[in-house]
């Protein structure tokens, strides 16, 4: 016979037993955790009634109790009145468990009191059941739809209550709920969430689908934030990849103050240009060198401000020269930096003969690197500041006022955005209105802008303008820009938008620069050229190209020509009417007939009647009188100009060179 077990192999065989039949009881409970959960709230509440009898209950006590239930059920009768179902509910369940409470503190482990608990019990699973019933049918169809759209079940979690919005941080898991209340469909992941002092910033990855697009989110942004249910103002922009949705929170703005201007921070164009930080406090830096700039955005929002920190940075460089053309009355902008410009243009005539003697430094620079590359053996492609001679910044304000008083620019600008850039010679645009129209309307020179920059504006229509066209439902929403300096800054490196401001310089800052970094007297000479000594050394030097007529680097500072005038002294600001005008000063005394003016083909002048209009006003003032007849056609010729006897004035007449 097999021998019978000890004694304490028994009893550890019931304890084994029970603490399995305990843990298994636990793990039905668990399971059922939610099916449980009102009968156990019922019944514990019973039991420490119960436990109140026991130790006895005092006058005072069941006052308390009286008091209680009295309030709950005047909760109960004012959600009824004003028709709140949710108020109403809540003072139904309290007066419930309140009279169950009282009952058993009262009456202890009796009939009654059971019969209490029991009632209570019911009318809680009443509640309950239907809304436990939804909220798993709600899981599932959030589940089969997430499975439609491929979204992965990682982030639906194993809420009951909470279907599919779960996340590893209370703002993360607050923005993923406020999606699914708005797309009806879960966040594919939250790749990533960082905390800065003003917020935080997550990147967020939808799920694929037309109404999901981060498009569509964006444009419903009011009511994401209203989901989203946390202070602080929320941005919104597309990612780096078409599915992805940048959301920040500012709790706190942190470019509310103006930020002072720190100082130059380089003696070098080939080290990017500091212009301000952005809303995470890291510095805004702008590669100058080698990419045109276009700066746009509504009056009074802080171009002008911003043009003087990039100027500020060139002036310090010693490997660059800045020109300027600033067409408003007094070039109250960039006037302030005339003493420091390479070349200057505070009108049409001069903005022209600048921009063309930009032109003719380019093709002088591709001459030399041609000719550098021959004596090389190997073609030179790019211009190196330094090396080569200083790198160019052309800054040009209110470009469109530019392109409407000088029309003849639109080309010229036009080719020095395609060509300029290899030569180390760049543009820095400022206008309020960057449409097509502004480049002439022949081609969209914004195509050339590495960079681009947009300030605060009214219109979102100025985002499409400035960054191309979907840029606003992108992201890139200049009208949420709310303080003079703020911006949005878009290049090959930063596709995302990030609220950025601009450094201040105060009008003493931008005296001190002038006075440190101003140009020398005209005629003297300006940063010079270095010149790279090609190997073999014992080769010859390639010969140099000839400076410009006009001066420039190693020639001094550029000499335009005198600017033309009417015989009243007015600037002859029409390109078309200046070749009208020479036409027929250079015909002399004898003069010039309409039909021989029709014949050189002028800049639409190709019609008699064209060229009578202009003729007639001119006759009419006195500037041109008949010369007499050339067969059957009446010859004009201008009027002798008459110079006081103390010699030439000092006036728009005068032919003494300008500088710009």
């Amino acid at each position: 016979m097999p021998p019978h077990p000890s004694h304490d192999s028994i009893l550890a065989r019931a304890a084994l037993g029970a603490a399995s039949a305990f843990g298994a009881a636990c793990r039905w409970c668990s399971r059922r955790r939610y099916e449980l959960a009102p009968g156990a709230a019922t019944g514990g509440l019973t039991g420490l009634s119960w436990l109140h009898h026991l130790d006895g209950v005092s006058l005072p006590e069941h006052g308390v109790y009286g008091l209680a239930l009295a309030a709950t059920g005047a909760l109960a009768a004012g959600g009824l009145k004003h028709k709140n179902k949710t108020i109403a509910a809540a003072g139904t369940g309290g007066l419930v468990m309140m009279a169950d409470a009282w009952i058993g503190a009262g009456l202890g482990p009796s009939v009654p009191s059971l019969i209490a608990g029991a009632v209570a019990t019911g009318g809680a699973y009443a509640v309950y059941v239907p809304w436990l019933v939804k909220s798993r049918q709600d899981r599932l169809a959030l589940q089969v739809k997430a499975a439609k759209a491929g979204v992965t079940a990682r982030g639906l979690g194993d809420n009951t209550l909470a279907p599919g919005i779960t996340g590893s941080t209370a703002e993360e898991t607050a923005l993923l709920r406020a999606l699914v209340a708005m797309l009806s469909v879960p966040a594919v992941d939250v790749t990533a969430l960082d905390y800065t002092p003003f917020g935080w910033r997550a990147v967020v990855v939808l799920p694929p689908g037309r109404n999901t697009a981060p498009q569509k989110v964006i444009a419903r942004k009011e009511q994401l934030a209203a989901n989203l249910g946390l202070p602080g103002k929320l941005r919104l922009a597309k990612g780096i990849t078409d599915n992805e949705l940048v959301v920040t929170l500012y709790e706190s703005d942190p470019l509310a103050a103006t930020l002072p201007w720190p100082g130059p921070s380089t003696t070098t164009c080939h080290e990017p240009a500091a212009l301000g930080l952005d809303a995470f406090g890291h510095p805004v830096l702008v590669p100058l060198l080698y990419n045109h700039v276009l700066i746009g955005g509504a009056s009074d929002n802080g171009k002008s401000s911003l043009q003087s920190v990039l100027i500020a940075y060139a002036v310090a460089c010693k490997d660059a020269e800045v020109l300027l053309v600033d067409l408003k009355p007094g070039a109250v902008e960039l006037g302030p930096w005339r003493s420091c410009a390479l070349g200057f243009a505070d009108s049409p005539s001069r903005a022209m003969q600048l921009l063309k003697f930009v032109w003719s430094e380019v093709e002088r620079r591709g001459k030399y690197l041609s000719a550098l590359g021959d004596k090389l053996g190997k073609p030179v492609k790019k211009w190196v500041p330094g090396e080569h001679g200083p790198a160019w910044f052309v800054f040009i304000d209110e470009l469109a006022e530019l392109m409407r008083q000088v029309p003849a620019t639109a080309k010229l600008i036009e080719s020095l955005l395609q060509v300029a850039r290899f030569v180390g010679i760049t543009l820095v645009c400022a206008t309020q209105s960057p449409s097509n129209r502004v480049f002439g309307g022949n081609t969209d020179g914004r195509q050339q802008y590495q960079v681009r920059i947009g300030l605060g504006a009214k219109e979102s229509t100025t985002a499409n303008l400035i960054f191309g066209p979907g840029a606003y439902g992108d992201g890139w929403c200049l009208d949420e820009l709310d303080a003079p300096g703020k911006f949005l800054r878009w290049d090959r490196q930063h596709g995302v938008p990030v609220e950025s401001r601009a450094y201040w310089m105060t009008d003493d800052e931008i005296g001190a620069m002038n006075h440190r970094y101003a140009c020398e007297e005209v005629g003297s000479e300006a940063r010079p050229h270095p010149q790279v000594e090609p190997e073999p050394e014992d080769d010859p030097t390639p010969p140099r190209p000839p400076t410009p007529p006009s001066g420039g680097p190693g020639g001094g500072r550029p000499l335009l020509r005198a600017v033309p005038t009417f015989p009243d002294g007015t600037e002859i600001a029409d390109e078309r009417h200046l070749a009208l005008w020479q036409a027929v000063e250079k015909a002399g005394p004898s003069g010039i007939t309409v039909d021989d003016l029709v014949a050189m083909d002028l800049p639409q002048f190709a019609a008699r009647s064209s060229v009578n209009g202009p003729l007639g006003q001119w006759r009419r003032k006195g500037w041109v009188e008949e010369a007499g007849k050339h067969g059957r056609a009446m010859a004009y010729r201008t009027v002798p100009r008459s110079l006081p006897a103390s010699g030439p004035t000092k006036g728009a007449d005068a032919t003494a060179a300008a500088t710009v």
